[in-house]
């Protein structure tokens, strides 16, 4: 485990040392974080930021702009994302409960203990375990780690977790074996190593930084 967590605090990020710059310049504003998170929801990134840039130019992505807005009107600016109707529904939903509840704004969250913003968030309409604590972790600097598919994936394959372990589980393990400070470059990381080598199919293992402490790739080699 020493070992492991030596590859995950140092080596990974090192490989994937792109993620560095990246970490600066993701979205820090929460509404709109919020909304993106929506918006990617089973699109790619491409289409995701196409959606969310005609959403801006045509309506504004501010809680209040988007409270006025008619859902037709969402649903016209979104459709380059696909499930436009479900995701313009999800907005709604989510901005109404944001101004009518909070002001419009969020901001007073960054002032609040970890768990009861987490819950607090995760009281909001459309928003699970990952969403809250990407808020968390890279609007507010929370000490959270999300967890997203690829990141169950790889630490399946390394045996942290067991098949029917859910996310609570996995977010907590991996949060005794990371360091807080590196939680964001190490989160980017784990998803560009899932993208790039720890892939759903035909895992590149003999490429992998992992290899020799992985139960799945040593069986996989005998």
């Amino acid at each position: 485990m020493s070992y492991l967590r030596y590859l995950l605090n140092e080596e990974l990020v090192e490989i994937y040392s792109e993620v560095r710059d990246f970490s600066r310049k993701l979205c820090t504003d929460i509404f709109e974080a919020l909304i993106l998170t929506i918006l990617s929801q089973n699109t790619s990134s491409i289409n995701m930021w196409r959606a969310f840039n005609e959403l801006k130019r045509r309506i504004g992505c501010t809680p209040q702009d988007l409270y006025r807005a008619r859902i037709k009107d969402i649903e016209d600016a979104i459709r380059i994302a696909g499930m436009y109707r479900i995701r313009s529904r999800k907005i709604k939903l989510l901005v109404k409960k944001i101004v009518e509840e909070y002001n419009g704004d969020l901001s007073f969250l960054k002032d609040m203990p970890l768990e009861k913003a987490r819950a607090l968030l995760l009281s909001l309409p459309g928003v699970g375990y990952k969403t809250a604590d990407i808020i968390l972790l890279f609007c507010f600097n929370k000490h959270v780690f999300p967890i997203d598919t690829h990141i169950f994936r790889i630490s399946r394959r390394l045996g942290l977790i067991d098949q029917k372990d859910g996310y609570e589980v996995l977010r907590r393990k991996l949060e005794e074996i990371i360091k807080p400070e590196n939680y964001k470059l190490v989160h980017l990381a784990l998803i560009r190593h899932g993208r790039k080598i720890c892939k759903p199919q035909n895992p590149l293992c003999e490429h992998c930084i992992f290899r020799n402490v992985c139960p799945y790739s040593m069986s996989s080699r005998k």
